[in-house]
């Protein structure tokens, strides 16, 4: 193929000085960085993750590297496990503090903390939370079982009894005391595909 005669008939020249000034017009045109965006190495999500503990916003973590906010929230927020059906994100204003991943089938949670302040995480210092841990968790974001009106409290929710999932699923875990509240939502089981023999 001769790409001399290519170039002239796609750009009405072959002079290499002349094809340089168009293909560097030609990258200037994309000026909504449209197009697939470049990867991020593990390091700047650190950084990233650090900077977002730290309070910056997800718009300015966009700005800082390039990205869209859509993209940079995908790099901060890591998939729900197989079996989880419920993701809670522990709120303070509107902070993301820990998101917990709940599998009730077999009892299990697994959590991300999204800030160093102790205070505001889901389990404080707990890195891997037990089922029992997370029901204690769901019981502190209640008003009290022994309240005295608390029958009159169900029934203001519709609730027949005590359950403090329920409960949390009502009142988004807002107490009286604390600006900490839970945002609930509820996932697609993943289905599992049997290989036929």
């Amino acid at each position: 193929m001769d790409y001399r005669k290519l170039c002239v008939e796609l750009f009405g020249t072959d002079d290499e000085a002349t094809l340089r000034k168009i293909a560097a017009e030609y990258r200037k045109k994309n000026t909504r960085n449209a197009g697939r965006k470049r990867k991020i190495a593990d390091e700047d999500i650190h950084k990233m993750r650090a900077m977002r503990n730290a309070g910056t916003s997800m718009q300015e973590l966009a700005r800082t590297f390039g990205l869209s906010r859509q993209t940079v929230e995908r790099y901060l927020n890591t998939a729900a496990g197989d079996g989880c059906t419920m993701r809670i994100t522990y709120m303070f204003r509107r902070q993301p503090c820990t998101v917990i991943d709940v599998d009730f089938l077999d009892q299990k949670v697994v959590i991300q903390n999204k800030t160093d302040d102790i205070l505001h995480r889901a389990f404080g210092v707990l890195e891997h939370p037990t089922w029992n841990d997370f029901e204690n968790f769901l019981r502190d974001r209640c008003f009290p079982q022994t309240r005295g009106n608390c029958k009159e409290l169900l029934q203001e929710m519709d609730l027949t009894d005590y359950d403090p999932l329920k409960i949390v699923e009502k009142t988004k875990g807002r107490l009286a005391d604390d600006e900490m509240w839970l945002r609930l939502r509820y996932l697609p089981r993943k289905e599992i595909i049997y290989a036929s023999h």
